[in-house]
């Protein structure tokens, strides 16, 4: 729970924290006008993309609740984070860090969609079924119980 919690915070934070050490990244391994084009183009499509991650992601109630990410979440983001992070060093192979970084960020988008589509489908037909159980009748009597029944026959005399 630990780890899945650390995550649910650490995910915002890397709206910010990423995009600076890619900028850090450049300054001290980069130093080519070609890296910084990268770096300056990268930089808003990264912020954008970890702010929808992270939208859909809290969108889900059982995540907002238990202010923890799901473990499937946990294994994503740390693949897509640690692109990001071994791209900042701008080190030879560095192609190999922008094409997982982006088969990372698209594997956390449909899977943060999945799992709220999953999520809100389940919550939606638990509701529904609470509507259908309340709309149905349920007009059970109980026998009623008058205790001792005396039945006097017409003929019998009136006092």
């Amino acid at each position: 729970m630990l780890v899945r919690r650390a995550f649910f915070y650490w995910q915002t934070a890397a709206a910010v924290v990423l995009p600076v050490w890619l900028l850090v990244g450049w300054a001290i391994w980069g130093q080519t006008a070609g890296a910084l084009l990268g770096v300056v183009i990268a930089i808003p499509l990264l912020v954008v993309s970890v702010l929808v991650v992270v939208a859909l992601t809290i969108a889900r109630r059982s995540v907002r609740e238990a202010k923890a990410v799901s473990w499937l979440d946990v294994g994503i983001l740390a693949f897509w984070h640690a692109m990001l992070i071994g791209l900042g060093f701008f080190g030879p192979g560095v192609e190999w860090f922008v094409v997982f970084g982006v088969i990372g960020a698209v594997a956390a988008f449909w899977s943060a969609i999945w799992q709220l589509v999953r999520e809100t489908k389940a919550r939606f037909r638990v509701a529904f079924e609470d509507i259908q159980r309340a709309s149905q009748p349920t007009l059970r009597m109980d026998p009623i119980d008058a205790g001792e029944l005396i039945v006097l026959p017409p003929d019998a005399p009136k006092r």
